[in-house]
C-alpha cells in the first residue's frame, strides 16, 4: 500500500499551520459576515445569554 500521498498530504497540513500568521486575515471581509448575518444572530445570542442567566446564573 503506497501512503506517499496521505505523507504528503499531512506535511502539506502542518507546513500551512507552522507559516499561518494571523496578522494575514481580512478582517473587512470578517466585519462584513458579521454584520450582514447580525440580524439572526443577535437574538439567537441573546436567547442563550438568558438561559445560562436563568439556569447557571452566569
Amino acid at each position: 500500500m503506497d501512503t506517499s500521498g496521505l505523507q504528503e498530504l499531512i506535511i502539506t497540513l502542518f507546513s500551512w499551520i507552522h507559516d499561518f500568521d494571523v496578522k494575514d486575515i481580512k478582517t473587512e471581509y470578517i466585519q462584513q459576515l458579521l454584520t450582514t448575518f447580525a440580524p439572526v444572530w443577535n437574538p439567537i445570542w441573546a436567547q442563550i445569554g438568558e438561559i445560562l442567566e436563568k439556569y447557571l446564573g452566569f
